[in-house]
């Protein structure tokens, strides 16, 4: 436990980085949180809000705060917390959904800072994505959601065993030919061409890689969730 406890908070970019690392560190599943636990560890790790600036330090409590309301809510009788116009359940499926998405921009966020696809890191505490590509049509915070809740709807199809490894330059090319004999192609359907969710990440990624390239472009559909992939060609 004094392991598992024995961080930095001025590491962490904010609280939802706290909690994934402590979720890491307890080899915890992501989907299934014990939140009694993870609150316990959290108020635990705050200790030492001292070390930040107040603007962080209030971000680090407001959570706090909330994982101690989110714990005592489930520890009471289902009805009882119903009766008070609180649904434990659902709370802890908002509060798991904002983690997942917050996981989804980290990883795309590293994997750009691994390969140093942009000179400097674009995405931010409020999960905000601001890259410099031409000729993208549309908002690409809106692409980067719609991607994340296409990979989210898919989870249960995905298992990853082991850590992939996938190189991006390669899945480029790939998707180069590929765009060659399809022509245009929606998000979900290079979706179901992936085999994890790292390997969703580094599709993102090459594809953006193609619209810098100017090889193809992207436009949002009717239904404002899925986007369309148009080979320039």
């Amino acid at each position: 436990m004094k392991d598992l406890l024995d961080i930095k908070l001025s590491n962490f970019e904010g609280p939802l980085d706290l909690l994934l690392h402590l979720i890491y560190k307890n080899e915890l599943d992501l989907y299934d949180i014990p939140i009694s636990l993870i609150a316990d560890q959290f108020i635990e790790s705050i200790k030492g809000i001292d070390e930040v600036d107040m603007e962080a330090a209030a971000d680090f409590i407001q959570m706090a705060s909330y994982l101690i309301y989110l714990k005592s809510k489930m520890l009471l009788p289902h009805q009882v917390a119903l009766d008070e116009g609180v649904d434990p359940e659902e709370e802890k499926f908002l509060f798991t959904q904002r983690l997942i998405e917050y996981s989804f921009y980290k990883d795309v966020a590293n994997y750009l800072k691994e390969k140093e696809f942009f000179s400097q890191r674009y995405i931010v505490r409020n999960s905000e994505i601001h890259l410099p590509i031409e000729g993208l049509k549309g908002d690409l915070y809106k692409l980067a959601s719609s991607f994340y809740k296409l990979i989210d709807r898919e989870k249960e199809k995905i298992v990853t065993i082991k850590k992939d490894t996938i190189d991006l330059e390669e899945t480029v090319e790939n998707l180069r030919e590929f765009f060659k004999d399809e022509k245009e192609v929606f998000w979900d359907r290079l979706l179901n061409m992936c085999n994890s969710r790292r390997e969703m990440v580094v599709y993102f990624l090459a594809v953006l890689e193609l619209v810098k390239q100017k090889i193809v472009d992207i436009f949002q559909s009717d239904n404002f969730e899925n986007f369309l992939v148009r080979y320039n060609g």
